[in-house]
């Protein structure tokens, strides 16, 4: 398929980049039949055989189709480099580890065990990783549709939670912003957006408020009841608080992720685990 797009593309940048045949190479935009020439400005003139004298209107239609084609170009161009990238595999995503839980297969996207931390937990697209990294700060995958997708959290605690965005919610509006358009964003006190208890403990507070900004060098990223790390569900990144961080919750440069289940002011760790799911498909119930 994509040589056929290539063998399309050719034929209409051929026949775009066709102009009149002028002898001397000569560039022109309008003229008139008048002796050996065909004149419209004083400063354009191109020299013609008799036989191929022209008219203002002529030469003015194939520079439009000329102007047009290359235009069409451009969208087939554009159209063949996004289908490209849609059929272009990405050998590692079937290797992700996936999970049945809730009715549902999972699909891993980001992981995390006590490693190195780079600058954005939200760093790759959806794919980069392979599956024996010890991390993965992935996105979802692009595919996705927002009223459509859920994730699924698991961390090293025996906790489980499950969240389904919905464009119309502004914290989840947020969350998918940034977990799927890799787009820093805040909201604070805004409607809740708690998560569904698949195992281990429920929050303890309303999950009402999300950011996903630069603090100490890395994008960090707090799901929470106010912004600032205390009564959290995913934290992950460096100790975040309103427009920085508090040191009465977390040190300065300590970079890891909390426990799904915050009970008090837990800051992110390097020791402990998480890790993200997205939803790849439901899982039919016997009989259905």
């Amino acid at each position: 398929m994509r040589f056929l797009f290539g063998l399309l593309i050719a034929s209409f940048a051929a026949a775009a980049s066709v102009e009149p045949s002028h002898g001397h190479g000569d560039t022109f935009h309008e003229a008139v039949s008048q002796d050996d020439q065909c004149i419209c400005r004083t400063d354009l003139t191109v020299n013609l055989p008799e036989a191929q004298q022209c008219t203002c209107q002529e030469i003015h239609r194939i520079l439009e189709e000329g102007v047009q084609l290359k235009l069409r170009v451009a969208e087939l161009e554009a159209k063949v480099a996004e289908l490209e990238e849609e059929l272009t595999e990405r050998p590692n995503e079937n290797e992700y580890a996936t999970l049945e839980s809730d009715g549902a297969r999972w699909r891993a996207f980001w992981w995390y065990k006590p490693n190195a931390w780079p600058t954005d937990v939200l760093q790759v697209e959806y794919g980069s990783c392979s599956r024996d990294d010890r991390l993965c700060f992935g996105r979802l995958p692009r595919k996705l549709q927002e009223d459509e997708a859920e994730i699924l959290a698991t961390d090293s605690s025996g906790n489980a939670y499950r969240w389904a965005f919905n464009s119309i919610n502004p914290t989840a509006h947020a969350a998918w912003l940034a977990f799927h358009d890799h787009v820093e964003s805040k909201v604070t006190n805004g409607q809740t957006w708690d998560p569904r208890v698949i195992s281990g403990t429920p929050p303890k507070a309303a999950q009402d408020s999300f950011v996903y900004r630069k603090q100490n060098g890395v994008v960090s990223l707090l799901l929470d009841d106010d912004n600032c790390d205390c009564l959290s569900t995913i934290s992950m990144g460096h100790g975040l608080c309103n427009t920085a961080f508090s040191t009465d919750y977390a040190q300065a440069n300590v970079y890891g992720v909390d426990q799904l289940y915050d009970s008090h002011c837990q800051p992110p760790l390097p020791g402990n685990q998480l890790t993200l799911y997205f939803k790849e498909s439901d899982i039919e119930s016997p009989g259905e």
